[in-house]
């Protein structure tokens, strides 16, 4: 009998598999921290979906593939082995066609292969011994130093899978490589943990995505939902964002992801709405299998939930936490592109180099802590802000208010003014308040901060700015010195 006939089918063997679970969690102990191990990955490109059930990835054994043979001696008594048949389809330990898949990944994204990609199996039902005593034909196909049996040491596992230690690969790499939906589009840079865990995680239930403004829930959930469009192409989708200046943001976010990723999704098929349809949404006939809302009101929950399909899910993200919605936390840990805060008090442009001190971080969060610094010590009509544009400023509104009762104006608003003004560039030469915060983005060609945008400072605390056009020429090339 050919066991690559059995192999290759979907008969199941005969004894109680054991639990693989247990197996990883052996595997994670052995080789963290410095491994990663992956189960039930799907991996997508160009439409093109291949599921990897168990991988590793490993600074000096680069991607590692395991498969499971799950048959024993007893089973395997009297049986030869042979290669499958190139249209076999339901192979359970053929790994050619998840090397090419991978090997295509490393090849179109960073054009070379990162690192080697080797395929162990995993014999749970056999001994060394047993192995040893099957007819040679397995010998020839499966190479012992790429085999893990019953009673294999740790020290034989750290030998068969770690064959170096000169070698180092680059698993950030080999992750932006592997997984689109894991690296944030701006900067490049891999989402963390917790966001990688809540993107490739399997919810069975509604979930709020709890963070402080700027942490990466936006990034996280607009990931999710193209993450989740890929693994179910037919899935009815619809993002919600709080306003219009938002839903810009969100479909940007949409766009980029899908640009800087070879998932073949269409953008066009990806709806971003503002809250002020949602319900007209509800009065329509129209049911949706994921909803997806950036920045969630307690409000708005009820008709949200309306909108779902009866097994239809709800993802949402808030820096409030909404007791009927389990949450899953994403810390201060500042993923998306840095911009810098410098702070000023007192501002004499004689002394600027003494009195400036520069604080890296977060746009959102520097905003928020520079605000609340300043609301211990001034009133709140002494402080405002400003911003490259209207879009900018709203966004910013929404994150200061929802923090603090609301103290925001905007500079066009009609109604009487009270509390931290937030202006456009344009007004800067006219303002006078005593304590300025000015937001400078990575592309801004402002010319009174000519200098400090070329030392990278993107955004900046002024006080007393009424000095703020004389700084540049006053003070040149000492200034960060």
């Amino acid at each position: 009998m050919n066991i690559f006939s059995k192999l290759f089918s979907t008969a199941t063997p005969l004894n109680q598999s054991p639990d693989k679970s247990k197996h990883i969690s052996h595997l994670q102990g052995l080789f963290s921290p410095q491994a990663e191990i992956f189960t039930q990955v799907p991996i997508f490109n160009q439409n093109k979906k291949h599921m990897i059930d168990y991988m590793m990835i490993h600074p000096h054994a680069g991607l590692i593939l395991f498969n499971y043979f799950m048959y024993d001696a007893s089973e395997l008594k009297g049986i030869t082995a042979s290669p499958a048949s190139s249209d076999t389809t339901n192979a359970d330990i053929k790994t050619t066609d998840a090397k090419s898949f991978l090997k295509q990944r490393f090849d179109e994204i960073f054009h070379t292969q990162l690192s080697p990609i080797r395929s162990v199996l995993i014999c749970p039902n056999l001994s060394e011994q047993d192995f040893d005593e099957l007819d040679s034909s397995f010998h020839e196909l499966i190479p012992k130093d790429s085999a893990l049996f019953n009673d294999t040491s740790n020290a034989r596992y750290k030998k068969v899978l770690i064959q170096q230690d000169k070698t180092v690969y680059d698993l950030k790499k080999i992750k932006r490589a592997l997984f689109a939906e894991l690296v944030i589009p701006k900067t490049r840079s891999l989402m963390n943990k917790e966001q990688e865990n809540f993107v490739h995680f399997d919810f069975d239930e509604n979930i709020l995505l709890h963070g402080l403004p700027g942490s990466g829930k936006s990034s996280s959930l607009i990931s999710k939902a193209l993450y989740e469009k890929m693994k179910r192409p037919e899935l009815n989708l619809m993002i919600f964002a709080k306003r219009s200046c938002s839903v810009h943001k969100l479909q940007a976010l949409v766009f980029a992801f899908i640009e800087n990723s070879h998932w073949g999704l269409n953008p066009a098929d990806i709806i971003v709405s503002s809250f002020d349809s949602i319900k007209r949404r509800v009065s329509e006939k129209e049911k949706y299998d994921l909803v997806i809302c950036d920045d969630l009101n307690q409000e708005d929950l009820s008709a949200l939930l309306k909108l779902l399909r009866k097994e239809g899910q709800l993802m949402a993200s808030s820096h409030n936490k909404i007791d009927s919605l389990k949450t899953m936390e994403i810390p201060n840990s500042y993923r998306l592109p840095p911009s810098v805060c410098a702070a000023c008090e007192g501002l004499r442009v004689d002394n600027l180099k003494k009195s400036l001190s520069f604080l890296s971080g977060n746009i959102f969060m520097n905003v928020i802590l520079s605000v609340a610094n300043l609301l211990k010590e001034v009133d709140a009509k002494d402080i405002c802000i400003v911003n490259t544009s209207k879009e900018d400023l709203l966004s910013l509104q929404g994150e200061i208010d929802s923090y603090f009762s609301p103290i925001t104006y905007l500079f066009d608003d009609n109604e009487k003014k009270e509390g931290i003004g937030l202006y456009p560039f344009s007004h800067l030469s006219c303002l006078s308040c005593k304590y300025m915060i000015i937001i400078i983005d990575e592309k801004s060609l402002y010319d009174p901060i000519e200098l400090i945008s070329r030392a990278q400072i993107k955004t900046f605390i002024l006080s007393q700015s009424e000095d703020a056009y004389n700084i540049i020429n006053t003070i040149k090339e000492g200034l960060l010195d």
